[in-house]
């Protein structure tokens, strides 16, 4: 039996903001788990984070990497029934989940799990931007996140509200994606000591004392 644990909801995190799950074949029996990232500016969360990461949790699974330089992506893909069954089981949606996917329920129900899957989620669908107009004394750090699911930023807002002083927008005409910011210098390491980032991709583009000081080990 699988129990949730921190690493494990990263994992869910990371599948929820660029992941998949699907079963294909005639009698769809072929259960696979995926995620999708950039070839170059991914490559070491990949390689080097979420690979030994979910080797660690699921010792039955055989994650493969693949790389498609005509699309300039990475992507990581588990073949596992069991994993499939599990994360199903938690109500992780099969197929297209843009617009519906959202963190679940029994994630909710503990703080360290919120935290954790908060923190996939902006590895690999967030970005971290500097605003360098001149009238900052200094580059100004906003951390984006942009997402098609309406259920998934109102979690986020209901939940990183307590902390932080966001800026949302919620968009519900197709083809309008929604967005989630959090500003400012001080928002920025409170994001950091309370949630964290695992991707360097993300960490670079940090002031470089916060990207040192919250670096994972």
């Amino acid at each position: 039996m699988i129990e949730l644990n921190e690493e494990i909801c990263e994992f869910i995190g990371a599948l929820i903001g660029d992941g998949y799950i699907g079963n294909y074949g005639s009698r769809k029996q072929q259960y696979l788990i995926g995620l999708v990232g950039h070839n170059k500016l991914d490559k070491n969360y990949f390689v080097d984070y979420l690979y030994p990461l979910i080797k660690r949790n699921f010792n039955f699974v055989n994650p493969h990497i693949y790389y498609r330089s005509d699309e300039n992506t990475i992507r990581l893909v588990i073949y596992s029934k069991r994993l499939f069954m599990f994360l199903t089981s938690l109500g992780m949606p099969i197929g297209k989940k843009s617009r519906i996917i959202k963190i679940p329920q029994k994630i909710l129900e503990k703080e360290s799990h919120i935290c954790a899957t908060i923190r996939g989620i902006f590895d690999t669908d967030g970005c971290v931007f500097l605003d360098r107009r001149l009238k900052y004394k200094q580059p100004y750090p906003r951390l984006v996140l942009q997402s098609a699911s309406i259920p998934l930023i109102e979690q986020l807002e209901n939940y990183l509200g307590n902390y932080f002083t966001l800026y949302v927008k919620k968009n519900n005409r197709d083809g309008y994606r929604n967005n989630l910011e959090i500003y400012g210098h001080q928002q920025l390491e409170s994001f950091l000591k309370r949630i964290g980032l695992s991707n360097q991709r993300h960490l670079s583009r940090c002031p470089h004392g916060l990207a040192v000081r919250f670096s994972p080990r």
